[in-house]
């Protein structure tokens, strides 16, 4: 018998005598922490996995135990908001249902730490709206801007990368059995449109760089283009007009405009500027 086959064994054993000496052990938290450690790293041993099966003492572990990663676990929202670092305890938040282990980072998300108040729960608006009140830390975004909802998809990419994962909470995002909704879905469906607009604007921004301005008080403001302006470095200058958006004619900017697109329906002259002129001044 190696080595690897020996400690499988005797944590297996001490598992066992638990559940059995200590039954009323099954319903404390604190042990169906450890014993979901213990299965998520053994539960994929081909020898071992059987046996875990037969140690099944609620539906979580069993869902534990046939999970594909072996470590996932489904947080009611009262067994969820338990885990907020009191008494040295682990910290665990939630994104979009995602639940992530920050309890590396104490000393922000602990007791009387700055991020408190986002852990225990799903306070997935919260995180973009700013709203950091009982009605602001809510898993409903439902209604948000396309920034707000880039804003979502990049903190889960920032938790993904330096937290762990550990399971899901029942809620808006997942039911009792980890399986997503079709809210889920909705909010996926925004996040991606978000990002497919953010797409077509920074294609719109290199088409169409934004123009340099100079505004004072008396005279007003001054619009030009450069090779360099709007923060788009090109081979060609442009010339300045106002650029309409194709879906709020109240959205408008100063735009340099290439030869090949002086006639955009989208792109309009400034007047008593000459069509050829790099710089135009707009009244006050």
């Amino acid at each position: 018998m190696n080595n690897y086959m020996k400690c499988s064994v005797i944590v297996f054993l001490i598992g066992a005598f638990m559940a059995w000496y200590q039954p009323n052990q099954l319903s404390n938290s604190n042990y169906l922490q450890s014993f979901q450690k213990f299965v998520a790293s053994y539960a994929n041993v081909p020898y071992l996995h059987p046996i875990l099966k037969h140690l099944v003492i609620n539906d979580q572990v069993d869902k534990l135990v046939d999970s594909p990663t072996g470590a996932e676990r489904v947080f009611t929202k009262e067994e969820l908001s338990t885990f907020k670092g009191e008494n040295d305890g682990p910290i665990y938040l939630a994104l979009m249902g995602k639940v992530f282990d920050v309890t590396n980072g104490r000393d922000f998300y602990g007791p009387g730490g700055g991020y408190s108040f986002f852990t225990g729960k799903d306070g997935t608006r919260g995180f973009v709206s700013g709203d950091f009140t009982p009605a602001g830390l809510i898993d409903d975004i439902s209604g948000l801007d396309d920034d707000d909802y880039l804003g979502v998809k990049n903190w889960i990419d920032f938790y993904a990368k330096d937290y762990a994962f550990i399971g899901k909470v029942e809620g808006k995002f997942y039911d009792s059995l980890g399986n997503p909704t079709e809210y889920l879905h909705l909010a996926e469906q925004w996040i991606a449109k978000a990002v497919d607009n953010k797409a077509d604007k920074d294609k719109l921004k290199d088409k169409y760089p934004m123009c340099n301005v100079d505004y004072k008080p008396e005279v007003g403001s001054t619009v030009w283009c450069s090779k360099s302006s709007g923060g788009v470095k090109r081979d060609w200058v442009g010339f300045p007009r106002s650029l309409y958006s194709a879906t709020d004619s109240k959205d408008v900017r100063c735009a340099c405009v290439d030869e090949d697109n002086l006639n955009d329906p989208l792109v309009k002259e400034y007047p008593n500027c000459a069509k050829d002129s790099v710089s135009c001044k707009l009244s006050p």
